[in-house]
């Protein structure tokens, strides 16, 4: 036990020395990190099971032209008996005159330190197309590198890590260490560029209220960029028997949140997220809806008590 709290400090002073960084805007999801958390740390890929697949959808701030609206997916399996996982990634994000392809492919490593406790190291690499349509649009020419053409594609490449057993999981990454911008007019750097880096940490934890019935599952995630204040989301979720649940969360200077998460089928979880915006922006703009469909197969049916209605949902 001893070893495993300091092994718990180190990751945490790492992760918070990292914070003096900046870096990559990657879309924003409140159902950030049970299933799909591969979008934002590649070390989570593979994790899940064997073969694990996601779709999500969110749109905000209804009744406002031009309003953000993402869709993403994952495709991920494991590897060499979950030593390993290798996954896909795809988003794409509209806000306005703007759009954003990603496509991603990730890669994980594990390290059993123990018959429960892992530690994993991701790396994920792919491309940005950005593309801009202004043809509804009065403005002045444009300068800006990035809108200076119908689209442009931008390579770039990300790392991450966590630890991580049956109850527990801390993690941090960079989605967008390293890009290569085609126009040499445009520099990355720090200065809240398009592809300057942005980090990400989360942390979650399960709480036997009272055993194969309640569980609690306090969780953080953390977003940091220098030229923008940081931003924590903090959460609880509830689960009964492993039938349903549901949950809020707490995002800093933005909104707060409501969940609720069924599984309907072996393997196939549903899951629905509101949020209710509680900055000022709610007076000319109303909350966000998500909503995500996940698939997990694995070949082997883990053992649970009869009263669990799913047998492969992780715990973390």
């Amino acid at each position: 036990m001893k070893f495993y709290m300091r092994f718990f400090w180190i990751i945490v002073f790492v992760y918070l020395n990292t914070l003096w960084v900046s870096g990559q805007q990657d879309p924003h999801f409140t159902k950030y990190m049970y299933r799909n958390q591969s979008l934002y740390n590649p070390s989570a890929t593979g994790r899940m099971g064997d073969f694990h697949s996601g779709l999500a959808y969110r749109i905000q701030w209804l009744g406002i032209d031009g309003a953000p609206s993402t869709l993403a997916g994952n495709f991920e399996k494991s590897l060499d008996k979950g030593n390993a996982g290798i996954g896909f990634n795809f988003f794409y994000d509209k806000i306005g005159f703007d759009q954003n392809l990603a496509l991603q492919i990730n890669y994980a490593y594990r390290i059993k330190l123990s018959n429960e406790s892992v530690l994993s190291f991701g790396i994920k690499g792919g491309a940005n197309l950005i593309y801009s349509d202004f043809s509804n649009a009065v403005t002045p020419e444009f300068t800006d590198p990035l809108h200076s053409r119908n689209n442009i594609w931008i390579p770039r490449m990300g790392i991450g890590l966590m630890y991580h057993n049956s109850r527990f999981f801390i993690a941090a990454s960079v989605p967008s260490l390293l890009a290569y911008i085609p126009e040499k007019s445009f520099q990355l750097n720090n200065d809240g560029g398009f592809l300057s880096h942005h980090f990400y940490g989360s942390m979650g934890y399960v709480i036997d209220l009272k055993k194969d019935i309640w569980q609690l599952k306090p969780f953080i995630f953390a977003k940091y960029h220098h030229t923008a204040p940081f931003q924590l989301d903090l959460g609880l979720q509830l689960w009964y028997k492993n039938v349903f649940s549901i949950g809020s969360s707490y995002r800093t200077g933005d909104a707060i949140a409501a969940m609720l998460e069924i599984p309907v089928w072996e393997g196939i979880n549903l899951s629905y997220a509101y949020d209710y915006t509680n900055s000022l922006f709610r007076e000319i703009g109303s909350g966000a809806h998500e909503i995500v469909i996940e698939y997990t197969w694995n070949k082997k049916k883990t053992k649970v008590p009869s009263i669990h209605k799913i047998t492969n949902l992780p715990k973390f």
